[in-house]
């Protein structure tokens, strides 16, 4: 509405400078007279922009916030190793045992069975892996990849 306006006064104050410099017809105002008008014109719709732009309704944008990526503890499917990946949140997410190398995925769906901690019977390390409760619980060491199995 308001370009429309400004858009027919330009066109209007452009009619009234040709007319006062080429043909010099009498009009009500000189162009001098226009102008102060169109200035006056052109405050007050600034200002009507303005309070416009105050007063509109705002649609609140939906913010996604991430401080950090989630720091989640896996299971290897195949030498039970318990390692950390980074959940970023998208499924299904993509992760590699850093043990035996064997590639998974993460579906959002918990496994259940606790965690204990193992002592290697070849090298003595000691690491954790994750109890389902099947037996034999067969695990690989992450150090001598030395294969055992809790009973």
């Amino acid at each position: 509405m308001i370009f429309v306006a400004s858009l027919l006064y330009f066109i209007w104050l452009i009619l009234v400078a040709a007319n006062e410099f080429f043909w010099s017809y009498d009009l009500y105002l000189s162009f001098k007279g226009w102008s102060i008008i169109g200035s006056v014109i052109y405050a007050a719709f600034i200002i009507i922009e303005i309070l416009l732009y105050i007063t509109a309704p705002r649609e609140e944008e939906e913010e996604i916030k991430i401080v950090s990526e989630a720091i989640k503890k896996i299971v290897c499917s195949n030498c039970k190793t318990v390692f950390t990946i980074r959940d970023t949140g998208v499924r299904p997410l993509k992760y590699k045992c850093p043990n035996c190398g064997m590639e998974g995925v993460l579906r959002g769906k918990s496994v259940k069975g606790k965690r204990i901690s193992v002592q290697c019977d070849k090298c003595g390390n000691e690491f954790e892996i994750f109890d389902t409760g099947e037996r034999p619980l067969i695990y690989r060491c992450p150090v001598c990849h030395y294969q055992g199995e809790v009973s």
